[in-house]
C-alpha cells in the first residue's frame, strides 16, 4: 500500500492516543465527584425492614452484604458523626445511648458530637443521627444521607447501643463474613426457620478488616435465634474469647475502624529571619481521602517566644518559653493549611522540631514531624505554598490536568500543520507531473 495511504490512515490511530491521553483526565475528573447519596429527609417515611437481626434497610432496595461499607461516600466525614436523642426514648434508652457515645469517644477515634453542642458559626449538617424509640435495638450501616435513625428499644443496653454504633460507622456483622466457615459451624437445624436468613455469608470479595475476630462486638452470640435452646453458632478454634459479647470494642473492633477512618497528616516546615525577628511557617496535608478533625501540631523553638501567629481556622497558645501548641478543629481529606508563628528572642533553625497529631488515626505516622531549615528549599514547602500547586488537590481537575490538555492541544496542532504540509505536497507533485505531460 503507498505510504500516503498509511498517512491517511494516521489521524484514527492518533485519535486513540488521544482517548488514551485525555482518558486519565476525564477519570480523575469523575473520581473526585462523591457519589451521591439518597436526598435528606425523614428517614422514617420509609418502608423499613430488618435484616441479620438489627440492621435497617429500606424494603424498596436490596441490601449490599459486606464486612464493612467500601465506599467514602458512607463514612461520616472527617470521622464526626452529628446526632441527637428524640424525646421518644425512655430514660433507661437516653441512659445506654449516653454511655455507649462517651465510651466509642473516649477509646476510637471517631467523635459523636450532639448537635445542640455544634460550633456556633458553623452550618448545621445535612447528615446526622436521630436516636430514637423503635421495637429492637437497630441501625443502618455506615452514613445514608439526611436524617437516620437508631432504634433503641426499652430492654437496649449500653453494649447494644455500642454493638449499633458500630453499624453506624459502616462495620458489619462478623459472624457473616465470606470466610467463617473456616472459624465458626453454623448450625441450621437448631435456628428458627424465619431467622435462618439473619447468618448467611456475604459474597467472596467483600472488604475484610483483619482477621476473624471472634471477641469483636459485632459478632452474634452462640445462641442467637435458636429455635430449641441450643447453640446456633460454635466456634473451631477455642480462643478463650467470649464470642458475642457486648462488653467492650475489642483491639480488632478498633483496628477496622481505624483503617476505615485514617487520615494521612504530614507536616513541613521553613524558618525566615529578619532584624525585626523570625517567621516559621508550618504547612500541614492531609494526603488522605478521610478527613481528619481535632488536629494539633506541637512546636519547640528552643530560647524563643511566639509573638503572635495566623492561619485560617488555627487558634494557638503558648504557656511556656521555647515552646507553643497550635489546633485546627477539622481538615479534609486531600486538603493543606499554613500556619505561622511570629518569635521574638533567640531562635536559630537548629532549635525548632513541629509534630502533629489528631484524634483522628493516621495512615502514615512516618511524616508526623519536621525540623526547619534556613532556607525554603524547592521542594514540598514551596510546593505547598504554591496556589497552583495547592488547587491540584482542592479542585476536581487541577493544575496537573490541564498539562494534559496543553499536549493534547499542542498535539492536534502538530496534526493540523502535518495535514497542511501533506495537501500542499500532493498538489506540487501533480503540478510537477502535469507540467512533464505538457512538455512531453
Amino acid at each position: 500500500m503507498p505510504a500516503r495511504y498509511v498517512r491517511a490512515r494516521r489521524p484514527l490511530g492518533l485519535a486513540v492516543l488521544l482517548a488514551g491521553l485525555l482518558a486519565p483526565v476525564l477519570t480523575m475528573a469523575q473520581s473526585s465527584i462523591e457519589p451521591a447519596l439518597p436526598a435528606a429527609g425523614n428517614t422514617t417515611r420509609d418502608v423499613l425492614q430488618l435484616v441479620e437481626g438489627d440492621i435497617l434497610v429500606s424494603a424498596a432496595s436490596n441490601k449490599t452484604r459486606a464486612m464493612a461499607v467500601n465506599k467514602t461516600s458512607r463514612l461520616w466525614p472527617d470521622g464526626i458523626v452529628p446526632y441527637r436523642l428524640d424525646d421518644s426514648l425512655y430514660a433507661s434508652g437516653v441512659a445506654a445511648v449516653k454511655e455507649a457515645v462517651t465510651y466509642w469517644n473516649r477509646v476510637s477515634g471517631i467523635t459523636l458530637m450532639p448537635l445542640d453542642e455544634w460550633p456556633a458559626g458553623q452550618a448545621v449538617p445535612a447528615d446526622s443521627v436521630v436516636f430514637q424509640y423503635g421495637e429492637g435495638c437497630a441501625s443502618w450501616v455506615g452514613r445514608r444521607g439526611g436524617e437516620q435513625e437508631i432504634w433503641v428499644a426499652p430492654n437496649c443496653n449500653a453494649g447494644s447501643m455500642m454493638h449499633e454504633i458500630g453499624h453506624l460507622l459502616g462495620l458489619e456483622h462478623e459472624h457473616t463474613r465470606p470466610d467463617r466457615d473456616q472459624h465458626i459451624e453454623i448450625h441450621w437445624k437448631n435456628i428458627s426457620p424465619d431467622k435462618q436468613h439473619n447468618f448467611d455469608a456475604a459474597p467472596a470479595g467483600t472488604k475484610l478488616l483483619g482477621d476473624y475476630d471472634y471477641g469483636s462486638i459485632m459478632h452474634y452470640g452462640p445462641t442467637n435465634f435458636s429455635a430449641n435452646g441450643q447453640a446456633t453458632i460454635t466456634p473451631l478454634v477455642d480462643t478463650g474469647d467470649e464470642m458475642g459479647q457486648r462488653i467492650a470494642l475489642s483491639e480488632g473492633d478498633l483496628a477496622a475502624v481505624a483503617e476505615l477512618y485514617a487520615a494521612d497528616l504530614s507536616i513541613v516546615t521553613t524558618f525566615v529571619t529578619e532584624s525585626s525577628g523570625s517567621e516559621l511557617n508550618l504547612y500541614v496535608s492531609n494526603g488522605g481521602l478521610q478527613g481528619a478533625h481535632l488536629i494539633e501540631v506541637e512546636v519547640r523553638f528552643g530560647d524563643g517566644r511566639m509573638s503572635g501567629f495566623y492561619g485560617e481556622d488555627w487558634q494557638c497558645s503558648s504557656v511556656t518559653e521555647g515552646r507553643a501548641t497550635c489546633q485546627i478543629a477539622r481538615m479534609a481529606g486531600g486538603s493543606s493549611s499554613r500556619l505561622s508563628l511570629q518569635l521574638s528572642g533567640t531562635v536559630s533553625a537548629g532549635d525548632i522540631t513541629a509534630n502533629v497529631s489528631s484524634k483522628t488515626p493516621d495512615d502514615d505516622p512516618g511524616n508526623n514531624a519536621d525540623s526547619a531549615s534556613e532556607e525554603p528549599a524547592q521542594g514540598a514547602a514551596n510546593a505547598l505554598e504554591d496556589p497552583a500547586v495547592t488547587e491540584v488537590t482542592t479542585t476536581r481537575l487541577g493544575a496537573a490536568s490541564w498539562v494534559w490538555f496543553l499536549l493534547c492541544a499542542v498535539l492536534l496542532h502538530r496534526l493540523a500543520g502535518e495535514r497542511i504540509y501533506r495537501h500542499a505536497g500532493d498538489r506540487i507533485e501533480g503540478l510537477r507531473r502535469w507540467s512533464i505531460a505538457v512538455r512531453g
